[in-house]
């Protein structure tokens, strides 16, 4: 049978390099975590600035139909026969 000193002996070694490992991968860990919340953060910035140059792009589209004086009457104008 294996001797509580020996036990000891080799928790004593072991001990420090598992208290390692651990550390490193709760620092993986928490660097993936950090990472994915950046990319989530990143996704909706550009989400946002897409949204905004799509809405931009409408009101100058419905500024533009309102100056020609609507597209039906627009449309008559550049297709009769007159």
């Amino acid at each position: 049978m294996i001797g509580l000193p020996f036990l000891v002996g080799l928790w004593g070694r072991i001990g420090p390099i598992l208290a390692a490992v651990g550390a490193l991968l709760l620092a993986i860990a928490t660097f993936g975590a950090f990472q994915r919340r950046a990319g989530r953060r990143q996704a909706a910035a550009e989400q946002t600035e897409k949204t905004l140059k799509a809405a931009e792009t409408r009101r100058e589209i419905d500024d533009d139909v309102r100056r020609s004086g609507g597209a039906a009457d627009r449309l008559r104008r550049e297709w009769s026969r007159d």
